[in-house]
């Protein structure tokens, strides 16, 4: 067995912290003048992890236009589960599905809050895009696909003011 084979240096994975709502807006407030797309999701949802790969993809194929995919897990809603359980737990899933993107595990007593700032009704997974200035320009709820997650990138990326595309 070769030295190495178990050692391999690789990069290091994408940031996961847990935080609370002012916690999300200063990650947010970190990538303004970038285009976001702000998924809500959870690991114990299967809708949400079906669609990870799609807007994993979009979110690396709109990079180089500063367009950047964040999460919000909401696996700390489960009743009986620790931080360092759903940290633990959350770090063997982004290695395992290969995710590159930033995971915020959101903790907070209650939802009310994060449902009433993002507008959200509920139930994961949602998908909200973000313009440059941080302003909710799109939502979508429930399972999207590559189209969806593109199409909203498109809206998030918009200069604010800009008139919509209207070739074609």
């Amino acid at each position: 067995r070769s030295v190495l084979a178990g050692g391999i240096a690789r990069a290091a994975g994408p940031e996961i912290r847990v935080v609370d709502l002012k916690g999300l807006e200063a990650a947010l407030a970190a990538h303004k003048g970038q285009g976001v797309l702000l998924n809500f999701w959870a690991i114990w949802c299967e809708p949400c992890v079906a669609e990870l790969p799609d807007l994993l993809e979009v979110g690396r194929q709109f990079r180089s236009e500063q367009g950047v995919v964040l999460t919000v897990s909401y696996d700390l809603m489960l009743p009986g589960v620790t931080k360092a359980d759903v940290v633990k737990q959350m770090r063997g899933f982004v290695a395992a599905r290969r995710i590159d993107a930033p995971v915020y595990i959101y903790n907070a007593s209650d939802y009310d809050a994060i449902n009433q700032r993002f507008g959200l009704p509920g139930p994961v997974p949602v998908t909200i895009a973000l313009d440059r200035s941080g302003n909710v320009v799109a939502r979508h709820a429930g399972k999207s696909g590559r189209d969806s997650f593109a199409a909203l990138m498109h809206k998030a990326l918009q200069q604010p003011g800009a008139a919509p595309d209207a070739s074609g």
